[in-house]
């Protein structure tokens, strides 16, 4: 090598390896700081897009055990009340063993079917009350068109009153229609004519309005001094549609794929008395506790009810709450399988997720005990790195001594 002064060969190759040496000593220092082996695309480019997948799958995955959590929180909710409504019809059963004993007075069957009524609108409480994020678990709810709402004079101009506070949870068919006969307001649901008396209006006077065999109830406002027959007559102008909505049928995602086989799907159940979407012997239970006159209702009002009717009504309540014992019974059956169903999902997603982490570590995480080792090797080669510099910075001092 001959030489020179311009250009120092041997400092250029311990810049060029001191250079090296910091950047893998910056590197080394980088991942230990952040605890990633990959820190930006130039790491390790395929790794990254192989990290980035498995994290979109691995969010994916807690998600979707998140919502088989959830679904089993819904279906447990729904369950805890047919076990209640279970009970329920239990004491029903007795009660319509009770009321068939002839030794009782038509007043003490009175004070049995009471306790039914009661317990007969606390079903259908829960029907309604039984939600899970403002979804009716067990029942429906219900809109009716408004749009004749306002009740016309149909003497004068002006108006006589107006509804609100409608209420058609519990109706039992989809179409409802309304006449008047003399004060009385009548509602028709296609199989069920109830009638229910006004009173004559005042203003700012208000009148509650149920028909509770028909499932819709209302408030009723007087704007003004209409009789009880202007105010049935007005009422006619309501619309008569109802539109009844249970949840039907919910679908979790319980995978991280949109596959049928990563989906779960929850029916809702009806168990409302009153209701057409719930079962016939749970219909049947409400009509012979509210039903017509020769239902249970209609003969404790009937002080000439005979012992032969008492029995009959009693004995078709025993035996339809024993059908709906074993209806609601199979739906809860059918719960109990979806929630244990749901809990081998939540195990596997949570495994799965745990493997899939797992697997992602080793590509995108710092290996410490191999990089600290780099480091230690970085640490080393840039000190080692400076010194030849500093040699090499001073080998053009011989040239001086040709010089002299």
């Amino acid at each position: 090598m001959p030489a020179v002064i311009n250009t120092n060969l041997a400092s250029l190759f311990a810049q060029g390896s001191l250079n090296q040496a910091q950047s893998s000593l910056s590197t080394s220092v980088q991942r230990l700081s952040s605890g990633l082996r990959i820190n930006s695309a130039k790491d390790d480019a395929s790794g990254l897009s192989i990290g980035q997948q498995m994290s979109g799958h691995i969010k994916a995955l807690d998600q979707a055990n998140l919502n088989a959590q959830q679904a089993i929180n819904l279906a447990q909710t729904a369950d805890t009340s047919i076990g209640t409504v279970q009970d329920i019809l239990l004491r029903m059963q007795q009660l319509a063993v009770v009321g068939a004993n002839g030794s009782l007075s038509n007043t003490q069957r009175g004070a049995v079917v009471t306790e039914l009524q009661n317990l007969n609108t606390q079903i259908n409480s829960f029907s309604t009350g039984t939600t899970y994020n403002n979804l009716v678990l067990l029942g429906t709810t219900g809109a009716i068109d408004l749009t004749a709402s306002t009740l016309a004079n149909g003497v004068a101009a002006g108006t006589f009153g107006s509804v609100s506070g409608l209420n058609v949870s519990q109706a039992t068919s989809t179409l409802i229609t309304f006449t008047a006969s003399g004060n009385d307001l009548q509602a028709y649901n296609g199989t069920t004519t109830q009638s229910v008396t006004l009173a004559a209006g005042t203003i700012g006077t208000s009148q509650s309005v149920n028909f509770n065999q028909i499932g819709v109830s209302f408030t009723l406002t007087s704007a003004g001094a209409g009789t009880a027959a202007q105010l049935a007559t007005g009422l006619t102008g309501l619309k008569s549609t109802v539109t009844l909505a249970g949840i039907g049928s919910l679908n979790f995602q319980v995978g991280a794929s949109t596959t049928a086989g990563d989906q779960i799907q929850i029916a809702g159940y009806n168990i409302s008395t009153g209701s057409s979407g719930s079962s016939t012997a749970m219909r049947a239970v409400g009509t012979l506790i509210t039903g017509a006159s020769t239902n249970l209702t209609g003969l404790a009002g009937n002080t000439n009810a005979t012992d032969s009717q008492w029995t009959t009504a009693f004995q078709s309540l025993q035996t339809n709450t024993s059908t709906a014992l074993s209806d609601l019974s199979s739906q809860r059956a059918v719960m109990g399988a979806k929630m244990n169903q749901l809990s081998y999902i939540t195990t596997n997603l949570e495994a799965q997720a745990a493997n899939e982490r797992a697997a992602r570590s080793t590509i995108v995480d710092t290996n410490y005990s191999m990089e600290t080792a780099a480091l230690t090797k970085g640490q080393i080669l840039q000190q080692a790195a400076t010194a030849m510099l500093a040699q090499a910075n001073q080998m053009p001092n011989v040239i001086l001594s040709l010089l002299k």
